[in-house]
């Protein structure tokens, strides 16, 4: 096993060289920098590294006030029921996890000297999570956060004294518009310098012919400000091990940590969700097209595993682990088919429709298709929700999903090969460590079945807090819209023949 020469902070913080074979010894008595801690994958990198190493000297969390104080939306973090476990078995961790105010899209971080002064002194590592994820932000927004925002954290980190390693989570498609991605950080036309001092310099319409141009090469702004991101990165790694991790799409944990995890209603999971309630029947993909899903918890280990590995095995370039699932994948059709079988086999409470979906290649196929299977029955369902005294909601929803479709439409219509070298790597390395069960970082046996059934049940559990005793109600529910839905296709093919024989005569 490589050893480590690592110095010893000012605050006794260190790593010693004879502790580098188990990742709970590698993070012993760190202090962490993380950023993103409030989102999805940030809560679930710091339930981990709780649970897992609970010896860890202190977790700085960058979090910006919004209308709370940052003390407020700590509390609330580490309220969060996935804590609970850490509350029983190592409740002193919790103490050790500091709330920093800064904003990653403000000069500086938004620090105060102090605080500044304070991180210098004690950070070992450092997890860059957070970003603007939205597909459809403008450019100077996505540009701001996702690079300048990385150019300000790395800024910070060639100021730590005793820095030892720093992760950056980036995305799988920050390449999107190449189709075979090796695990390297690939240079563009468009200089992060330069686009960094339009969209802080130049006037709006210049950003917008900016944008324009970006977006007939790339799927969004934010991919594209992530590539520009890892440009940044890489351009900066000459005092330190830097790992970035890119994962592909992130879904519900599939067992930490507990099965099912999940905190949000975008992208994929606002799809699996509106499939199960019966609101969406028609998906704009490409049905044997590959989906790269991957867990969170998968996710997470990569991301832990990452900041050791690059660490241990350092070279002269940035490291590049592709977190995604492409050497197990499961495809578009095959993931539908088992989202309707489990909303069937087991509906969720208040189903508006019997669940069924169809998978159309072309937006003229699918705008068709719209008409018929969402905005219409959205519309009469609506009126008929109004006439029985509840709130109209249907069409809202309809106009939801199809914001989802847009956004997700380039990623049903395209697949990638993603090389994994670098993964390969580290999990033969890992392989060697003492607490290698504690993580999990390959998904050969992956049973996607089982996950989306997982999937499906967090969904109702986390998103919908649904009671599991009222599956019975469901039930009958289901049987009543099956035969409704019935009713509905015959109604529909007898409509057809009357249009089609009064044109034929």
């Amino acid at each position: 096993m490589d050893k480590m020469n690592i110095k010893v902070n000012e605050n006794n913080v260190s790593v010693k060289p004879n502790k580098a074979n188990s990742i709970e010894a590698f993070y012993d008595n760190t202090a962490i920098l993380m950023t993103g801690a409030t989102g999805f994958v940030g809560k679930g990198i710091l339930e981990k590294l709780m649970r897992v190493c609970p010896s860890i000297a202190a977790i700085y969390v960058l979090i910006r006030p919004k209308d709370q104080t940052i003390q407020q939306r700590l509390k609330e973090l580490i309220d969060n029921p996935i804590y609970d476990n850490i509350r029983v078995k190592h409740p002193s961790v919790l103490s050790r996890i500091h709330p920093v105010q800064g904003d990653v899209s403000l000069p500086d971080l938004g620090l105060s000297p102090a605080d500044r002064i304070m991180l210098v002194k004690n950070v070992n590592i450092v997890f860059h999570v957070a970003a603007a994820v939205r597909f459809n932000n403008p450019l100077n927004v996505a540009v701001n956060t996702n690079t300048k925002g990385t150019a300000r954290i790395m800024e910070l980190c060639t100021e730590l004294k005793h820095l030892i390693s720093v992760v950056y989570i980036s995305t799988a498609y920050s390449n999107a518009n190449m189709l075979e991605i090796e695990e390297k950080v690939y240079t563009t036309s468009f200089k992060p310098s330069s686009v960094i001092n339009m969209c802080e310099t130049g006037d709006q319409k210049s950003i917008d012919l900016l944008e324009d141009e970006i977006l007939k090469i790339y799927p969004n702004t934010y991919t594209f400000s992530k590539n520009l991101a890892e440009q940044v990165i890489s351009n900066n790694t000459d005092s330190f091990p830097v790992a970035i991790v890119r994962p592909s799409v992130i879904g519900a944990s599939l067992k930490e940590p507990c099965p099912g995890w999940v905190d949000n209603i975008f992208g994929l999971t606002s799809i699996f969700m509106l499939i199960g309630k019966g609101t969406t029947r028609a998906m704009l993909v490409k049905r044997s097209k590959r989906l790269d899903l991957v867990p969170v918890d998968y996710v997470v280990d990569m991301i832990i595993c990452a900041a050791w590995h690059v660490t241990l095995h350092r070279n002269d370039e940035v490291k590049v682990y592709n977190s995604t699932s492409n050497a197990h994948p499961i495809r578009w059709n095959q993931m539908k088919d088992i989202i309707v079988q489990c909303s069937r086999e087991m509906p969720m409470n208040n189903v508006m429709w019997y669940p069924f979906c169809r998978l159309v290649p072309n937006q003229y196929g699918y705008n068709v298709v719209d008409i018929f299977l969402h905005i219409l029955p959205a519309f009469f369902m609506d009126i008929f929700l109004k006439l029985s005294g509840r709130k109209p909601m249907i069409m809202k929803t309809s106009k939801f999903f199809n914001q989802v479709v847009r956004a997700v439409k380039f990623f049903g219509q395209h697949e990638w090969t993603f090389h994994q070298d670098n993964v390969t790597n580290m999990i033969q390395k890992v392989k060697l460590l003492k607490d290698r069960d504690t993580v999990k970082l390959d998904l050969c046996d992956m049973d996607w079945k089982k996950y989306i059934r997982t999937y499906m049940t967090g969904i109702e559990k986390f998103i919908l807090k649904e009671d599991s005793k009222s599956i019975d109600a469901a039930q009958r529910r289901l049987l009543f819209l099956y035969w409704v839905h019935q009713i509905t296709q015959v109604f529909g093919v007898v409509v057809l023949l009357v249009i089609m024989l009064y044109v034929v005569y």
